[in-house]
């Protein structure tokens, strides 16, 4: 009997992972719980995850019987393993400078829309932002290799509304958390933040090639 609660889950988890480090995004969210409360900074966060969505449904529809081959399973996970392992080295660096940069990206397409609506600005900060095909690639990739996700219409279905279900829970926080605050938020404070991420995709890399090494 197929478990359907594996795949929501799982896609809830990376839905949220994927969500959680600082970028223009994130920054948006912010700014716009500081200074125009929690509705509207939520929807900025729900248009992010409606196009994360997108990209991770187009990412869980590419896979097909190319993972009934060993080698190919066996690929994956090294890769997936590389990746992981390249991304909490990036977040374990990452200074506080780059949030300055990501808050000027955020605000410079901010100033493009006359009247722009919140979740449609999401929207736009997160398609346009290409470098998530290969998060999601990765991500999916993953899924599939350790059998949290299925080649079934239901298992992708689930695994997709999970994404959008844990990245929507990050945002619901986030706004609101930030909007109880009503200050700014310090940049040493997201740098903090997005260290732990660092930290915490490290040990997932080296729990995930333990893993690898036990098979």
């Amino acid at each position: 009997m197929e478990d359907y609660l594996q795949p929501l889950l799982a896609g809830f988890i990376a839905g949220f992972v994927v969500a959680v480090p600082v970028g223009p995004v994130n920054l948006t969210v912010i700014n716009q719980a500081l200074r125009r409360g929690f509705g509207t900074a939520f929807l900025v966060g729900i248009g992010a995850m409606c196009a994360e969505t997108v990209y991770a449904s187009l990412m869980l529809w590419g896979h097909a019987s190319i993972l009934d081959a060993p080698r190919v399973v066996l690929a994956m996970r090294i890769i997936a393993v590389v990746v992981i392992a390249a991304m909490g080295v990036r977040y374990l660096l990452f200074k506080s400078t780059r949030v300055g940069d990501s808050e000027v990206a955020a605000q410079k397409l901010d100033e493009r829309w006359h009247h722009p609506q919140s979740f449609f600005l999401g929207f736009a900060l997160t398609i346009s932002n290409l470098m998530l095909v290969v998060v999601w690639a990765t991500v999916v990739t993953l899924l599939f290799a350790h059998e949290w996700v299925i080649p079934t219409r239901a298992s992708r279905v689930l695994c997709a509304l999970g994404v959008l279900a844990g990245g929507s829970t990050w945002f619901l926080l986030l706004a609101f958390f930030v909007s109880r605050a009503h200050r700014r938020v310090k940049d040493q404070t997201l740098t903090v933040l997005v260290r732990c991420c660092g930290v915490l995709f490290l040990g997932f890399a080296a729990w995930l090639a333990w893993k690898l090494f036990r098979r």
